[in-house]
């Protein structure tokens, strides 16, 4: 119960030293590896007060309800993500289109202007 959250917290730590994952996109995946961490550590107390309050009688599977939940804001926050990266894509690509187009007005506009004078 230790080793698997402790193991992926420096999988986590390694990827934002080697610039792989981004810091703030490392934050909720730091956080939820180190409540397991934490919570694996002090099972005979932290875990089974928490079990407790769940109604949980098998800690271990509280930890296993409580990583699961960290693991839906983590995908929560990666949706909000995509959806925006997804709209400024959009938004981009518009505006590339409008530009190109302002472009080949100019050019074509150019063009006309410069046969005028010949």
């Amino acid at each position: 119960m230790i080793a698997g959250p402790a193991l992926m917290l420096l999988i986590v730590l390694e990827l934002v030293r080697r610039r792989r994952l981004r810091e703030d996109y490392s934050l909720l995946w730091l956080i939820t590896f180190g409540v397991l961490v934490v919570l694996s550590l002090f099972r005979n107390s932290l875990l089974e007060m928490i079990s407790g309050v769940m109604g949980i009688a098998y800690p271990p599977t509280a930890l296993f309800v409580i990583g699961f939940g960290l693991m839906l804001l983590v995908m929560i926050q990666f949706s909000v993500v995509i959806t925006r990266l997804t709209r400024e894509n959009k938004e981009a690509a518009q505006h590339i289109a409008l530009l190109s187009t302002r472009v080949r007005e100019l050019e074509r506009k150019h063009e006309s202007e410069s046969e005028n004078k010949a």
